[in-house]
């Protein structure tokens, strides 16, 4: 799992410059050919790793990035859940891609670094937020353009388009076939939140 950690949250823009993973502890796999114990340990002289669970939310209420405290159903928290939803199954995407030698599988590793943007702003309702906060959580255009640009690369190699396409087409087509769905309705939770 790929996060980004600053200050015992997670995703914030400010944590990333390229989108890096900042603790081992959240690394799934060292580099290739390197096997448990075989991985670098941290030394007794880094910090303690943060917490992942902050124990305030046993009432049925979370916190924003702002701070301020939201019933666990609201639309806020449902769109975070799906962005979150939707980086998880690219990142299945991703392993089941590697197998096979995919060109494409960094471009989906920046697809997720750009997920954690997107949720952290996200996680910034704009009627509670400082500028401090809008300007750690702000979402440039590069990333829209880029995007952009690859689709235009790989729908080049397609032949046209002359029926509804049946998901399918091996696991790992399969599996970006429900990433296309699950980035549908993140982009509909997204449009419904009340920030």
């Amino acid at each position: 799992m790929a996060a980004c950690v600053l200050g015992g949250r997670l995703g914030l823009r400010a944590a990333f410059s390229g989108c890096c993973l900042l603790h081992p502890r959240f690394q799934s796999r060292g580099p290739p050919g390197v096997e448990g114990r075989d991985r670098p340990q941290p030394s007794s002289k880094t910090s303690k790793p943060p917490k992942i669970y902050t124990k305030t939310g046993d009432k049925g209420f979370s916190s924003t990035f702002t701070g301020e405290r939201r019933p666990k159903d609201d639309q806020v928290f449902e769109a975070l859940g799906t962005a979150d939803e939707l980086s998880s199954a690219i990142g299945l995407a991703r392993e089941l891609m590697a197998e096979k030698g995919h060109p494409f599988t960094e471009e989906l590793q920046k697809v997720q670094c750009w997920l954690q943007d997107v949720s952290s702003a996200l996680a910034t309702p704009r009627s509670s937020a400082r500028e401090s906060h809008l300007k750690l959580t702000a979402f440039p255009a590069g990333p829209v353009e880029q995007l952009e640009q690859w689709i235009d690369v790989h729908s080049c190699q397609l032949p046209p388009l002359t029926a509804f396409i049946l998901p399918s087409g091996g696991r790992s087509s399969a599996t970006l076939h429900i990433c296309r769905a699950v980035c549908r309705r993140a982009e509909r939770r997204a449009a419904q939140t009340t920030c």
